[in-house]
Parts: C-alpha cells; sequence; structure tokens
C-alpha cells in the first residue's frame, strides 16, 4: 500500500526515532546536560571561528573523529550565540550556510549507516568507514574544526593521541579548534578505580551496561573494552608532547570536567557501590509532566581517602547541590527558605534568584503541571551551571573536556 511506503520511508530517514527522554542514550540528560555543557564549553572558541571565517568569506568545514551515528553534526549546529536577543527566532552560532562540509569518520559500520539514514539527503555531509588514526590529513582540503567528544580518544594510547594531533596542527590552517572529551580518572562513577599510580593504571574495562538498567542476565553476557581515563596531570602532559612535535603550533585553552553525579554509570553503581541514581532523577526533572522526589535528589557522598583534593571539590558541589534543592523545596512548599550563607558563588546566587521567579510564576499557573514542567526543568539547568562554575578541570566528571587551537602566526 501507498501508505506503508510513505510510513517506511520515513522511519528509514532517522527522523521518526523518538528521543529516549527518560531512558536510553539520547535521554534528558544527554540532551538538556551533556550536550548543552559541551556546547557552552566551545561556544566563545567557537563564535571567534566563525566570525573569522566570515571575514574571510569561507565556510566551515568539520572533521568528525569517531562519529558514530553523526551525532557530532547534531551537536554542532546545536550551539546557540552568548549574546542572543530573546526575540530571535535563529541564534545558531553555525548557519546553514556557513557548514561547507561535515566529515564523520568512524570504524563501526552499523553506526555509520544509522549516520547515512538519517543524512543521506545532505549534499555536504559525508561517512567513510576507516580508523580515524590511518586518516590521512594531507589528502584532504584542511578542516577548521575538530571534534572528539563523549571518550572517542579514551580508545587510542597517548602514542596515537600524540601523533595524531600532531598531524591535525600539520595539516590545519592557523585558528582551527579541536575538542577533546575523555573519560575522567576521578569520576565518582568509578571511584573504586581512584588511585595515585596514574603510570601504571591508565585504562579501565569499560562496558555499556547502563542501557540495560534492570536487566541484570543481560548484563553478564556485556563485552568490556579498555578505555583510557584521563587527569589534568595527564591532558597537559599529552598537550606538552604535541606541542613539541608539532614545534609549537598547538595551544591548549581549556580543560573542564562535565557530569560529575550524573554521568552514565552513576545510576548502576556498577563501579561505586556508594552511587545513587542520580541522573535518572536528573532526567525526570527535565521531562515534562513527570514531577520529581527531590529528597530523593539530596546527594550523600562518599568520600575515598588519600584524595584530598579531589574529595574537597564533590564535597563543596554536594553542598551546594544540596542546599539548592533544599532550598528549591522551600519555595514549592511556600515554606521560607534558608538565608544564603555568605561567600556563596555566584552560580547559586544567580540560581536562587531564578528558582524564586519561577516558583513564583507556577504558583498562578493553572495550565497543564507547572512544576514538573517549569520549576523542574530550570532546577536541573541551575544544577548544571552549578557543576560548570565549581569544576577544577580535575578529572572529576565522566568526562574531560580539552580545547586547542592551531596556532601558525
Amino acid at each position: 500500500m501507498v501508505e506503508i511506503d510513505a510510513y517506511d520511508e520515513a522511519l528509514q530517514s532517522g527522523q521518526y526515532q523518538k528521543p529516549g527522554g527518560l531512558l536510553g542514550k539520547y535521554d534528558n540528560v544527554r540532551r538538556f546536560w551533556e550536550d548543552e555543557q559541551l556546547g557552552l564549553y566551545l561556544r566563545p572558541y567557537l563564535e571567534q571561528l566563525v566570525a573569522r571565517k566570515k571575514v574571510c568569506g569561507e565556510r566551515l568545514r568539520i572533521l568528525d573523529l569517531g562519529c558514530g551515528s553523526g551525532d557530532g553534526f547534531e551537536f554542532i549546529t546545536g550551539i546557540t550565540h552568548s549574546k542572543s536577543l530573546i526575540s530571535e527566532h535563529n541564534s545558531k552560532v553555525i548557519e546553514p550556510d556557513m557548514l561547507g562540509f561535515y566529515q564523520g569518520i568512524d570504524i563501526n559500520d552499523r553506526l555509520l549507516k544509522q549516520a547515512q539514514a538519517t543524512y543521506s539527503k545532505n549534499q555536504n555531509m559525508s561517512f567513510i568507514h576507516s580508523d580515524f588514526n590511518d586518516f590521512d590529513m594531507g589528502a584532504e582540503e584542511p578542516f577548521h574544526l575538530y571534534l572528539a567528544n563523549y571518550g572517542v580518544l579514551s580508545h587510542n594510547g597517548d602514542e596515537q593521541t600524540v601523533e595524531l594531533l600532531g598531524n591535525i596542527a600539520e595539516y590545519s590552517k592557523d585558528g582551527a579548534i579541536i575538542i577533546i572529551d575523555w573519560l575522567g580518572r576521578f569520576s565518582y562513577e568509578w571511584q573504586t578505580l581512584w588511585t595515585r599510580d596514574s603510570e601504571n593504571n591508565q585504562w579501565m574495562d569499560y562496558a555499556i551496561s547502563y542501557i540495560y538498567p534492570e536487566d541484570e542476565t543481560k548484563k553478564e553476557e556485556l563485552t568490556y573494552f579498555p578505555l583510557r581515563i584521563m587527569g589534568r596531570s595527564e591532558v597537559e602532559q599529552v598537550y606538552r608532547r604535541a606541542r613539541k612535535k608539532s614545534g609549537g603550533a598547538i595551544a591548549l585553552h581549556k580543560i573542564a570536567d562535565r557530569s560529575s553525579f550524573v554521568g552514565r554509570h552513576i545510576d548502576t553503581r556498577q563501579y561505586n557501590p556508594h552511587c545513587q541514581p542520580l541522573r535518572r532523577l536528573v532526567n525526570s526533572l527535565f521531562e515534562p509532566n513527570v514531577s520529581t522526589n527531590l529528597d530523593e535528589l539530596l546527594v550523600n557522598y562518599v568520600p575515598k581517602k588519600g584524595f584530598a583534593e579531589v574529595n574537597d571539590y564533590y564535597q563543596r558541589l554536594t553542598d551546594w547541590w544540596n542546599f539548592l534543592i533544599s532550598y528549591t523545596r522551600a519555595l514549592l512548599e511556600q515554606n521560607t527558605p534558608s538565608e544564603v550563607p555568605p561567600g556563596t558563588p555566584a552560580a547559586i546566587r544567580r540560581a536562587f534568584s531564578t528558582m524564586k521567579k519561577v516558583a513564583r510564576t507556577s504558583a498562578g499557573t493553572r495550565i497543564g503541571n507547572p512544576r514538573a514542567s517549569l520549576v523542574e526543568p530550570q532546577l536541573g539547568y541551575c544544577l548544571r551551571e552549578l557543576e560548570m562554575e565549581l569544576q577544577k578541570g580535575l578529572g572529576c566528571g565522566h568526562g574531560l573536556v580539552a580545547i586547542f587551537e592551531v596556532v601558525k602566526r
């Protein structure tokens, strides 16, 4: 039947797949916390890059290393300007006419087929099956932006990463940007693996068990594979070696933690029995018409001896996280919230002001579920901003983000 053919075509386009929401790869935390947090870290450098290309009359060429299903395309084209007017309908940093070419590389055939099915009609996009370490940079027109998000380079040893960064610096023009997101060495999710002997403990055995949160039998059948975990000093060491290899043609601009309490393994408790199901709860904060038990969101951080700086960061994040949740709960219950103590971080002061206004607005709203659809999403954003302000780039998160620039002036 014609109708069936029409729906089959829609399904094959990839555009009929729903976001995960509370579960799955594309859950709410991925879309409203992790993707946006990466975008906020990258945004100032991306804005400068795009502005330079506009002056030169060039369009952006993007290379997505380990592109998988092509998620990097949606990520990079979804980043908004830092000073967009609320009335503007199009606030994207990379406008459609600024994208010259997006090249995705991955070694997984099935993921590439997914990407091709989704983006096959885009003439300025291409996907190739290859190990990105073997990609011949010199055979291509130079790229302006390199993406290696969500632990892609944790598949590499340091020698491979240094070689890759050196090749990017050699074959790119001045001003090219590179964003890398390694697994963090001191993630609370795998606290049992924390060690000071990073030289002899560079890898962890990783499993994608979070896809099957309720199926213990399935978890036992999963394949484990090694991934490189990185702390700040290790990223700096890789940078120094890459800079030497490139003759000084690469600069490190930023190191930052992401997903300190909401990473993929926080709910599985696979590597840390003290973890609470915080990702599930934050997913709920962002879900329309679903109210969250805020008491369950209160964190009980359990420190590990011998890691004072790491414990100090997590405890400070815990204290302010819990204070913000208790403050919000008091507003919802129309009680007088606790007074803001001296030395309150700017993100918390902004959060208090925001939550006051939103709670006041929701109290007068009679349409839908204002708590679930107005108050809780704002609480989720405020928690994300809190993490971003307090993080120190130590490797205290599921991901440790580094942003580099090719410098040939």
